[in-house]
């Protein structure tokens, strides 16, 4: 067995440890683990290819197609994580007529870390304006309440007007807290158009403002700084849910 054939299935099996690791110790970093595996994947692979390429004309050429195929993605995933950083930002000059905070995870009836930073910048925002505010989330697992009933509470228990707060139940993805939000707003008279801002976490806007279309404002909720292997590991995961939503988007 070669050097390098030997490296690659080394670092394969550290990558299985690690994202064993990730997976279930470390949970709040699954999706990461999950890469670990992929690069596991990628590396034996790449070592069989290696080994096989001195036997057979076949396997030198899927060696070169792999490897193309490997950079190709590289590339495009590295397009789409700029474009994610780039627009974890909060745009503070444009004057909405409504503000939209997306749900995440609820802990019984308390929000979780996540929920609870973009439950905190939105009260800043709230403070300036008096427009009305949708909460938009469902019930998810482990869940005593909605997300946007959680979300309503804690707006209420800080301040917050309970006639400006308007409680979208149902959706469960991105694209539902969209699509149940703009319904809402039709019914309040929003033109179709109009500037919203829409709260959510600051790695979550890109592709959040992907589904709105025209008219969205960001107002980004970050994590505090110690829990950067999270961001990380969310802002990773955000790159491939763009890229998800950007092929359905292509095939619907």
């Amino acid at each position: 067995m070669r050097v390098k054939e030997t490296v690659c299935y080394i670092l394969a099996v550290l990558s299985l440890a690690m994202g064993a690791l990730l997976r279930y110790v470390y949970t709040a970093v699954r999706f990461t683990g999950f890469l670990f595996w992929c690069a596991a994947a990628v590396l034996v692979l790449y070592a069989l290819l290696d080994r096989w390429e001195q036997r057979h004309v076949w396997a030198k050429w899927c060696k070169r197609i792999f490897l193309i195929l490997l950079l190709a993605g590289v590339m495009f995933f590295t397009v789409l994580e700029a474009r994610v950083v780039s627009q974890a930002r909060t745009d503070w000059y444009t004057e909405p007529e409504a503000i939209v905070i997306l749900g995440a995870g609820v802990n019984g009836r308390e929000p979780s870390l996540s929920l609870e930073k973009r439950l905190e910048t939105a009260l800043y925002y709230i403070g300036q304006t008096d427009i009305p505010v949708i909460v938009t989330g469902s019930q998810g697992p482990n869940e005593e309440i909605s997300e946007a009933a959680c979300m309503a509470f804690w707006l209420a228990d800080h301040g917050v007007p309970a006639d400006r707060l308007l409680l979208e139940e149902q959706a469960n993805t991105t694209v539902e807290n969209v699509r149940y939000s703009k319904e809402i707003l039709t019914a309040l008279g929003v033109p179709a158009d109009a500037p919203v801002a829409l709260v959510t976490s600051d790695y979550h806007l890109c592709r959040t403002m992907y589904l709105w279309g025209e008219g969205a404002v960001p107002v980004a909720a970050g994590m505090p700084d110690g829990y950067w292997p999270m961001t990380l590991n969310y802002y990773v995961r955000e790159a491939f849910a763009l890229a998800a939503v950007m092929v359905s988007h292509i095939f619907s």
